[in-house]
């Protein structure tokens, strides 16, 4: 069976790759930034970054992009954020769990220094 598709499904296929690359750019930001010692657990850790990174890209209140990558695009932005954020959450969250239990061992215990 073969598939073909228009230049206009084309486009659009593009126009959500991008989209879901950027987020997934904005997700890998937080890894990077954020300490994952400032976290309770991996759940939080992953909870937080993910969060973070799709309401950054979503432009959600207190969250405001310095970028207009998507301002040429018509389509409503939000279409899709349900799907995007489990897509997400699918890819990352094992892995965010996964840093923090490595990295947790090594954060300092401020209870220790009383001792």
């Amino acid at each position: 069976m073969k598939i073909i598709i228009t230049e206009t499904q084309n486009k659009t296929l593009l126009k959500r790759l991008r989209r879901i690359q950027e987020v997934r750019d904005t997700i890998e930001f937080q890894m990077e930034v954020q300490d994952p010692c400032n976290f309770e657990d991996g759940d939080e850790y992953a909870d937080f970054c993910i969060g973070e990174g799709i309401s950054f890209f979503y432009g959600d209140e207190n969250y405001e992009r310095e970028d207009d990558t998507f301002a040429d695009e018509d389509e409503n932005e939000d279409s899709g954020r349900e799907e995007i954020e489990k897509l997400m959450a699918d890819e990352y969250y094992g892995e965010l769990v996964s840093l923090w239990d490595e990295y947790s061992d090594n954060c300092d215990d401020d209870d220790d220094d009383d001792i």
